[in-house]
């Protein structure tokens, strides 16, 4: 828990985060906390929650590697006498954000679109209902997580050798790669379109 380093901190914290949005899920459908089946069953602890905050850790972990392309530096984090790292404020507000809008992606579910939350809610709810004995048969289903970039590290090391001559030779505007140089410079994502992909690659 007392994380050494800033991704340990912002795994953490987001790790909390999710343990939070499970246990309300839980606690809406009526289910014991205290009774796991992974983790080791302690009255004091909520092995539950851990349980089943392990399918949707990905979400998590994929917010931490957004949010991390933005380049935070360390002024973003607080280090305590005991040399731990901790969140500032505005840097927490940005992992929320970011696993709120992941959590918030749709995708489909029994045949229809939902967002990750709700179907994070009803695969709690399918527990229940095994457990319950209204359901012979208990399947998680978690999509797969969409990464919604199409830039790499290869594509990203092309657009930065690019010199004006090769510019205009690739007939890219001047303006587009100064901006998609900056971005790579200031280590955040870009949008490749198809037509620019095509000409570097």
């Amino acid at each position: 828990m007392n994380a050494s380093d800033p991704i340990n901190a912002l795994l953490n914290y987001g790790y909390a985060i999710l343990e939070s949005m499970v246990r309300k899920d839980i606690n809406t459908i009526g289910l014991d906390v205290s009774i796991g089946y992974l983790h080791e069953i302690d009255h004091s602890k909520h092995p539950l929650v851990y349980d089943l905050q392990e399918l949707f850790r990905c979400v998590v972990d994929y917010s931490v590697i957004e949010l991390l392309e933005t380049k935070l530096n360390k002024s973003d984090f607080i280090t305590t006498e005991n040399y731990h790292v901790r969140l500032k404020p505005d840097t927490a507000k940005l992992l929320i954000e970011k696993i709120k809008n992941n959590f918030n992606q749709r995708y489909e579910f029994k045949n229809k679109q939902h967002t990750l939350e709700n179907i994070m809610f009803e695969n709690i709810r399918e527990l229940s209902k095994y457990i319950s004995g209204n359901s012979k048969h208990l399947e998680f289903s978690i999509p797969d997580i969409a990464i919604k970039r199409n830039d790499n590290s290869q594509v990203r090391d092309k657009i930065m050798s690019i010199d004006p001559e090769k510019r205009k030779e690739l007939e890219i505007n001047k303006s587009t790669l100064w901006y998609q140089q900056k971005k790579i410079k200031e280590g955040k994502t870009i949008k490749i379109y198809n037509k620019t992909r095509e000409r570097i690659e």
